[in-house]
């Protein structure tokens, strides 16, 4: 099952790396020449308990490129392999990635994670995107990788417009939305009392989980 789900999303992720096609929408900064690239499709197994429920996390979209990262990828030949080489090495264990990796192991989903974004390549302003541009990206990348994750994997809406498309979209699968990790209004802390996840969202979690109904629901405010 697992070699199955890398073997799909790599193949997307190679198709993904290079295309050439975000060129065209003006609310996106894509130059494959200076290493800003689609990018945020991640099959993540490594020192997961690949017999476990998994999961998957959307967001909007990528940050910003930061030079060093840039540099990386315009130095030698594109590909998808060199891209995730890059994420391992330096992004792996961003606080984004961190924490919503620690809010997946205090769930108890401890299985491989797909990350991934509603669009994959990066704003020109963080968090204003089109309707258009989602709709478009969504349909080409997102809802495909989809089709490959087992039904009972939870999908995380990182942030309202996130939350609301799988929602809307996947009325058969178990939908959680989530404040950003890293966001300005510190909202995502809230969810937790030290190290630990508040008891109370723990409980929520699970009484769901158990329930195994396929519903759309918020943990936390945001």
């Amino acid at each position: 099952m697992n070699s199955r789900i890398r073997e799909a999303i790599y193949g997307i992720g190679e198709r993904l790396t290079t295309d050439s096609s975000y060129f065209k929408y003006d609310d996106l900064e894509c130059n494959l020449s200076e290493g800003i690239i689609p990018r945020g499709l991640i099959y993540e197994e490594d020192n997961r308990n690949i017999n476990a429920v998994g999961c998957v996390m959307v967001g909007l979209n990528p940050g910003k490129a930061t030079k060093k990262e840039q540099d990386f990828f315009k130095s030698e030949p594109l590909s998808y392999e060199r891209f995730l080489l890059y994420w391992k090495e330096n992004i792996l264990q961003h606080p984004y990635y961190k924490r919503l990796r620690k809010l997946a192991d205090e769930l108890e989903f401890d299985g491989p994670i797909l990350w991934t974004e509603l669009v994959k390549c990066q704003g020109k302003e963080n968090g204003q995107l089109t309707v258009q541009t989602i709709r478009d990206d969504i349909n080409k990348y997102l809802f495909p990788e989809l089709e490959n994750i087992p039904a009972n994997w939870p999908l995380f809406g990182i942030g309202n417009q996130a939350f609301e498309i799988l929602s809307y979209r996947f009325p058969d699968r178990l939908v959680l939305g989530i404040p950003h990790p890293t966001g300005s209004y510190g909202l995502f802390p809230k969810l937790f009392e030290g190290q630990k996840i508040r008891q109370d969202i723990f409980d929520h979690a699970k009484k769901i989980l158990t329930s195994k109904e396929k519903i759309a629901v918020k943990l936390g405010k945001f």
